[in-house]
């Protein structure tokens, strides 16, 4: 699907769980389980063969169900990638464990974000204390939505200065007093930022931010806004299709091996 001449892309979350060791002294391995019910829609059906391959800091799930070659050749050159062959084990489930997980620098409780399309999916690992943030249909403004943000410290009613600059939006707790809000005002004009209240948008605190600067920061043609929070400070940066790999233009079409 297309808009506005952007491939909107399916996101997904999920974390490396831990799969039961073999035996009670073995230690505990990596796991990956996709439980979602767009993976029938995208062609991994039950039974479906795929194609599980490492990549630097996340793995590619490629369908293999049409247009392969010998089982043997296509099992082979996966081992040489480093890889594994699986099948989908039912309708809404799909797993993995074992060494190719491990070689793509995961480990148990690691955060990902995943990007979906008709025969691929595609994952990267997160930093620890990130968080997928979903993009809006303003493309000059950055909405942080949830009950999450007040473990920050930014409850409802507190002040935050909005610092933009290329390639990120970093939100700052103002945890002075309300006497001193005029001179966090000043402050924000002659840093050329912004002041950001957290406020209720219907059932849900909202903290967000709107500027022209933002399309020129790289926001406007992103796939997702990836949060990198601390207490009192939240960054978010773009994040592009780009970095898993993807060619927009071409959307999700699986690469086989040759």
């Amino acid at each position: 699907m297309k808009t506005k001449g952007r491939l909107i892309m399916n996101i997904y979350t999920l974390s490396v769980a831990c799969a039961w060791p073999p035996r009670p002294t073995a230690p505990a391995r990596p796991k990956l389980n996709f439980c979602a019910d767009w993976l029938p829609d995208n062609g991994f059906i039950p039974g479906a063969l795929v194609q599980a391959l490492p990549e630097p800091g996340g793995m590619s799930f490629i369908l293999r169900d049409e247009y392969i070659m010998k089982y043997s050749d296509l099992l082979n050159a996966t081992k040489e990638k480093g890889g594994a062959l699986i099948t989908v084990s039912s309708r809404t489930r799909m797993d993995i464990s074992g060494k190719c997980v491990s070689d793509a620098g995961l480990d148990i409780g690691d955060p990902l974000l995943g990007i979906y399309g008709y025969g691929l999916i595609k994952t990267i690992k997160l930093p620890g204390n990130a968080r997928v943030i979903p993009v809006g249909k303003d493309k000059h403004t950055v909405r942080l939505t949830g009950a999450w943000m007040t473990g920050l410290g930014f409850a409802v009613g507190s002040a935050a200065t909005a610092a933009i600059s290329p390639g990120s939006v970093t939100f700052k707790l103002h945890e002075a007093g309300a006497d001193d809000y005029h001179a966090l005002v000043k402050y924000a004009r002659q840093s050329k930022g912004k002041v950001a209240q957290v406020h209720m948008k219907g059932y849900t605190q909202c903290l967000e931010v709107s500027s022209m600067l933002l399309e020129k920061s790289g926001f406007s043609d992103c796939d997702a806004f990836i949060a990198t929070c601390e207490r009192g400070v939240i960054t978010v940066t773009p994040f592009h299709a780009e970095q898993l790999g993807l060619d927009k233009s071409r959307g999700l079409a699986p690469h086989y091996i040759d």
